[in-house]
């Protein structure tokens, strides 16, 4: 008899204190309980989690504490992965929970199919509605070392082909939650910090699948995404946003060349780049700065060289027409419509989600 999947999950911590024990229940009210071992890193915080996390480790046997000075996400996620012992582990954040087959149903699955990651659906929650978020379908896919390579990691690249007729999907499938990586295959691989390359978990996840063998897109269970904590995020002015992405696009163009993927992953990076300036450009329309300010901020992104050269080998037609017009107000530098369009787009959004 084949020995049963174990599982390690890391949860970084910092100040959340009112969201925390829901999460924390929900990964100890796990139909899979003998399965799963906790790993609660606490990344400094001062308003009372240490304490709720500290009350958890001397309840169960299965949790194990971790305290640090702050050091930010990565480095709480690197701390966990410095103690995992299973033979999977994953990551949970603390405002989000877990359905609760979902242990239970993974391990069953990869009990299965023995594959390097082992990704699954999520589901928005906002205060008042949820929205599934089924990425790759609603059938079980399994990919080969080619496939794994050739269709997954270039779709954590970017987007490409018909792929693009849905441009918000860029990063529906980047983040390193709802994910469980086989820890002989790929343990040792480590975050970056913040500092060094923006998107951690996209970055992190590139350099997962480089190495991994194969994979499998499993939508059985879900992860529960909370969105309600988010709503300020946007509205923070990030003067480095810019930069930043443009650090994390070096970055992946390194690996392109380094492991020689070729034109195909160089395209879909190029994509990428047209694809977030919509997001570097919220960062200013959208923030508590001045009109005046926005407007030269606005005018400043679309004129830099990053976006002369991205465009100029960009596909449009398989685009929305909202967004076809978005990004042609883009290349044509039209700063004022780029902003009215930031503008009454968000206003859209919020009625949309009321």
């Amino acid at each position: 008899m084949n020995k049963t999947i174990t599982i390690d999950i890391i949860v970084p911590i910092y100040n959340c204190k009112n969201y925390l024990s829901r999460c924390i229940e929900s990964l100890l009210g796990q139909k899979g309980q003998n399965n799963l071992r906790i790993i609660l890193v606490d990344d400094g915080s001062s308003d009372g989690s240490r304490e709720i996390v500290d009350m958890y480790e001397r309840k169960h046997k299965n949790i194990i504490a971790i305290h640090q000075k702050n050091g930010g996400l990565s480095c709480a996620r690197n701390a966990g992965l410095e103690v995992v012992d299973s033979d999977y582990f994953s990551f949970v954040d603390p405002d989000d929970w877990i359905e609760s087959n979902y242990i239970e149903k993974v391990v069953e699955e990869l009990n299965s199919n023995n594959v390097d990651v082992l990704m699954v659906p999520y589901v928005r929650k906002y205060k008042k509605r949820s929205l599934e978020n089924l990425f790759l379908g609603n059938n079980t896919i399994l990919f080969s070392k080619k496939e794994t390579r050739g269709f997954v990691l270039k779709r954590f690249i970017g987007l490409t082909n018909n792929q693009l007729k849905w441009p918000l999907s860029i990063d529906n499938i980047s983040t390193a939650w709802g994910k469980f990586y086989k820890t002989s295959c790929l343990g040792k691989i480590r975050f970056n910090n913040k500092e060094e390359v923006w998107a951690e978990d996209l970055y992190f996840n590139i350099k997962c699948f480089l190495i991994a063998k194969n994979s499998e897109y499993f939508p059985h269970t879900h992860y529960v995404y909370f969105k309600e904590n988010n709503s300020s995020i946007v509205h923070t002015y990030d003067s480095k946003m810019l930069l930043e992405y443009k650090n994390l696009y070096k970055k992946i163009f390194n690996l392109i060349d380094e492991n020689e993927l070729g034109i195909e992953y160089i395209q879909a990076l190029n994509n990428r780049i047209i694809i977030n300036e919509l997001g570097i450009l919220r960062n200013v329309g959208l923030s508590d700065k001045n009109a005046w300010f926005k407007y030269k901020e606005i005018q400043k992104i679309l004129r830099d060289q990053l976006y002369e050269q991205a465009f100029d080998h960009f596909d449009f037609s398989n685009l929305p027409l909202i967004y076809k017009m978005f990004y042609k107000c883009c290349r044509k530098k039209l700063s004022l419509a780029v902003y009215f369009m930031l503008v009454t787009g968000e206003q859209l959004k919020t009625k949309i989600k009321q």
